[in-house]
């Protein structure tokens, strides 16, 4: 049997045109029906971040978002610092792409809330900071900073939790060494053997020992040790007078009221070890190298002349005086902290100590001094009379002046007033001539015989 191709081709074509008719609209219908069907809404467990946007349609959802990243801004979440000395983040540094978010995010479950940093003005913060961040703590911070706006939470950041922060190795980047002088300050080396300093953490001296004497010591030498190092100064005052044993810039007073205090300024941890041996001491600062070179500098050194006051006193006799105080010498001195890094050299006025000078003190009497006595000479006689008659009396027989003082003549004038002579006394008393023959009771020949008294 012979098949006619021709009508073969043309019932096909038929039967296709037939077919298609059927199922064309059939396709139609369905695709129409399923499209009618899917939802344009969040699911119930849908989020955007951490905004629930159940129900909601996309344009529905965005004023929520932004509601909620408004209402976080203003409540300041951000801080950075270690235990309570912590310092605001402004939210500014981040940017929330709100449309991206929201566009991106799947009805069923949604997406995360997208967010972008400000690299330039996050280093300036960071720069800004009283502690100095390494660069892998600021791609630590960067990173956190971001994570924590996505979720819209409260954190802090602490640099001193990080793993930039530890230091294995502890090296000593700061040194001093003196001796103890009291069993006080030994008992606060005691206290400072192994002092643990966070990043942005205080460290006050009082915690260590309340002697005033032995605090303002070792208050001394812990300024020595850290001028020599970025940490910030926060608390010093010096004494009115150089205390002994003190280095003149490095003066340090601690009483009821006053302290000396330093802040760690670099992002990591340090420890302040204290070694004794017998009353020897060295304190070492350990941790990370500093990225720059600190040296502390003394300089201007200046003595100042004490004056010379004089009070008077009317306890004191007449043209005497004492030394009521010793003057003593003022001083001065000027301590710079100088830093060199690749950007060059920064030096800058760490402290000007001033101790004014201590007058002497001079007291004399304020009684006027009675005038001298003046004793006039003893008047020399010049009369060459008085000699002659004065070797003519040593020289006559001692019968004659004998007889002489019996008749009571004298020699001068006879107004009735006697001048004695200035008696004269020989070198040596002349003594009566002694007879050498006969009885002495017998009469010396050519001397008259009278009869017996009586």
């Amino acid at each position: 049997m012979m098949i006619n191709l021709k009508r073969f081709a043309v019932h096909t074509l038929l039967l296709v045109a037939l077919i298609a008719l059927i199922y064309v609209p059939s396709f139609a219908l369905i695709s129409f029906t399923g499209k009618a069907t899917v939802s344009e809404n969040f699911s119930d467990t849908a989020r955007i971040g951490s905004v629930p946007v159940s129900g909601l349609t996309r344009k529905e959802a965005k004023p929520k978002v932004q509601e909620a990243v408004t209402a976080w801004s203003k409540k300041t979440p951000l801080t950075v610092g270690t235990g309570e000395e912590t310092l605001p983040i402004p939210t500014e540094l981040v940017t929330f792409q709100i449309d991206e978010s929201i566009k991106a995010a799947s009805l069923k479950k949604g997406g995360a809330l997208q967010v972008t940093i400000d690299e330039a003005a996050t280093e300036e913060y960071l720069a800004t900071q009283p502690i100095t961040y390494t660069e892998e703590q600021i791609q630590t911070f960067k990173t956190w900073l971001v994570k924590t706006s996505e979720k819209l939470e409260e954190s802090n950041f602490d640099p001193a939790e990080t793993v930039a922060a530890v230091d294995p190795t502890g090296e000593v980047v700061s040194s001093v060494t003196f001796m103890t002088r009291s069993a006080a300050e030994e008992q606060m080396i005691d206290a400072m053997a192994q002092v643990d300093i966070k990043a942005g953490q205080l460290m006050n001296v009082k915690t260590y020992g309340m002697d005033p004497v032995a605090a303002s010591f070792i208050g001394s030498k812990l300024y020595e040790l850290f001028a020599k190092t970025p940490f910030e100064i926060v608390e010093r005052m010096p004494h009115p007078q150089l205390p002994d044993d003190v280095t003149l810039g490095y003066d340090v007073k601690i009483d009821e009221k006053t302290d000396f205090a330093v802040r760690n300024t670099q992002a990591v941890n340090y420890q302040v070890i204290a070694t004794k041996n017998g009353s020897d001491v060295t304190l070492e600062l350990r941790g990370t190298p500093f990225k720059e070179t600190v040296t502390a500098v003394l300089e201007a050194e200046k003595t100042i002349p004490y004056r010379t006051i004089t009070r008077y006193s009317p306890t004191l006799s007449a043209g005497t005086s004492s030394d009521t105080q010793s003057g003593v010498e003022g001083k001065s001195i000027e301590l710079y902290r100088v830093t060199k890094s690749n950007e060059g050299e920064v030096k800058r006025l760490l402290a000007l100590d001033f101790y004014t000078a201590t007058p002497a003190i001079v007291t004399k009497s304020s009684q006027e001094e009675a005038p001298p006595v003046v004793i006039p000479p003893a008047e020399e006689s010049t009369d060459d009379t008085t000699d002659d008659s004065t070797n003519d009396s040593t020289t006559e027989n001692p019968a004659d002046n004998t007889d002489n003082a019996t008749d009571g003549s004298t020699d001068g004038p006879t107004d009735g007033t006697t001048t004695p002579e200035q008696p004269v006394t020989p070198d040596q008393p002349t003594a009566p001539d002694t007879p050498t023959t006969g009885d002495p009771a017998s009469p010396v020949d050519g001397e008259p015989t009278d009869g017996a008294v009586g």
